[in-house]
């Protein structure tokens, strides 16, 4: 690979795409004129690849990076792949249930909700999902017929939730989307480390390396490329943490810096 080709890691979730909202058009055409240029475009997520929808992979993109980093893939070759022993897995969702928390066991190939514990705000999402072809999506009670990379948990009351994270805090990386949600990553992972193995693997010097995002779980990945940019919808507090900021995700934000950059 040539030396002055770069690489872009892109986040999904308020960043290249929004729920009810879809993927802006502009976004849709400048990853295009992107890779028409000769650089490479990565998706970035803390989804796991099995909920990551047609109409983003539509987009075209080189790679993925998914599961916040448990999982690599280049060309559709799978690069690694990370699963988490049963045992904990089967613990921790218990343990959950105990609190009052729905889980959600998010694998490569398959998602299991917990439907009897769903916060009445999570079921337009849930619903997204169920509607959307080609996602596999099934209920806790199947946990065992899935390998799970990571999990996540919702709460209807916000001091189970606190509780709940106290006693898991020493075992997963805990991502606090907002006090009733937390993502649970596998210790040592992150989008920083799919982002570290996937250019090791492709041979791009990490001064080639841009990224955006828009919440705390891209916090370690705009950190960690060399350009990290931080979206005009992300919190004031975030924005302030990043180098680079740029507009709303439907406000032209991607196209405009990838312009500033003169990417395209």
């Amino acid at each position: 690979m040539t030396k002055d080709r770069k690489i872009v890691f892109f986040d999904i979730d308020g960043t290249i795409y929004m729920y009810n909202k879809g993927i802006p058009k502009d976004t849709i055409q400048a990853i295009k004129q992107l890779r028409e240029n000769g650089h490479i475009a990565v998706i970035c997520t803390g989804r796991t690849k099995s909920i990551v929808f047609s109409e983003i992979l539509n987009i075209g993109f080189d790679g993925i990076i998914a599961g916040a980093g448990t999982y690599a893939e280049y060309n559709g070759e799978e690069i690694y792949r990370y699963v988490l022993d049963k045992e904990l897995v089967n613990e921790t969702v218990n343990e959950m249930k105990r609190h009052n928390i729905m889980a959600i066991a998010e694998g490569i190939e398959s998602v299991c909700f917990d439907l009897d514990r769903m916060p009445e705000k999570y079921k337009p999402i849930y619903d997204i999902y169920i509607e959307t072809p080609g996602n596999h999506i099934g209920k806790i009670e199947d946990i065992d017929e899935i390998s799970a990379s990571k999990l996540s948990g919702a709460a209807v009351n916000v001091n189970d939730m606190r509780e709940f994270k106290k006693k898991y805090a020493d075992r997963f990386t805990l991502v606090s989307h907002d006090d009733d949600y937390v993502e649970m990553i596998p210790k040592g992972y992150s989008k920083a480390y799919g982002i570290e193995k996937m250019i090791k693997y492709l041979d791009i010097p990490w001064e080639n390396t841009y990224a955006f995002g828009d919440s705390m779980n891209d916090y370690e990945m705009l950190k960690y490329v060399n350009y990290g940019v931080a979206m005009g919808n992300a919190s004031e507090e975030f924005k302030k943490e990043m180098k680079y900021t740029t507009e709303d995700y439907d406000k032209g934000g991607i196209k405009n810096a990838l312009e500033r950059f003169g990417l395209i």
